[in-house]
């Protein structure tokens, strides 16, 4: 008897220590799982972190970027106006050159040579619907028409005088620009030509289109 309750002892001992040795590991379990828990919430914040991090770096470049495109677009804009801007100035200023006579041009455009004596009215008005319809420079019998022209006189016999200088039939009266245009402003329907025509009743004309009018400066 004293032998069982001996032996029961000891199984109780061992169940103790079986309990205490359970209760141990099952605390060390859940301390190791709380603290691995802990662990990879650390590494996944720093992780979500770091790619909240990186996130706003490439945004914050991206902002910078396309902050210096715009400007770098905007300083563009500005040059082309810039360039733009020369161009016209340098383009007015050619024109006004050409105007004044001050550079030789060529280019295309019409030749119209007219056989009969005219007064001086018919020349300006030929000049006026030459200018209206583009062309860039005119000449009569050599002479360039510039600002500086003071107009076309008559002379008694039939002549016409430009600045100064004497002019008879024929006439060659060239001009410089478009030259379709040009051929059109004069011989359409209601162009100045059909109206010499049918003020003079011999009327002879010739107008042919050139490739290429030179006119010296004056």
């Amino acid at each position: 008897m004293e032998l069982f309750h001996r032996k029961k002892d000891i199984y109780n001992s061992q169940i103790a220590i079986l309990l205490i040795t359970g209760i141990v590991l099952g605390f060390l379990v859940i301390n190791q799982a709380k603290h691995f828990t802990n662990y990879v919430e650390s590494i996944g914040r720093d992780s979500t972190e770091n790619v909240f991090r990186r996130i706003q770096i490439l945004k914050t470049s991206n902002d910078e970027l396309k902050d210096e495109i715009e400007t770098l677009e905007k300083q563009l804009t500005e040059l082309t106006d810039q360039a733009k801007s020369f161009a016209t100035i340098d383009n007015e200023i050619k024109k006004n050159e050409i105007i004044a006579g001050d550079i030789d041009i060529w280019g295309p455009g019409i030749e119209l040579v007219i056989e009969n004596n005219l007064n001086a009215v018919w020349f300006t008005d030929l000049a006026n619907e030459l200018v209206a319809s583009g062309a860039e420079a005119i000449s009569i019998n050599s002479i360039r028409l510039t600002d500086s022209t003071i107009g076309f006189d008559s002379l008694p016999n039939g002549q016409i005088m430009i600045n100064g200088v004497i002019l008879q039939a024929p006439y060659t009266l060239q001009a410089v620009g478009d030259k379709d245009a040009l051929d059109q402003i004069l011989t359409g329907p209601l162009g100045i030509l059909e109206k010499m025509k049918a003020t003079f009743q011999d009327f002879k004309y010739t107008i042919s289109e050139k490739d290429r009018i030179e006119m010296k400066q004056v």
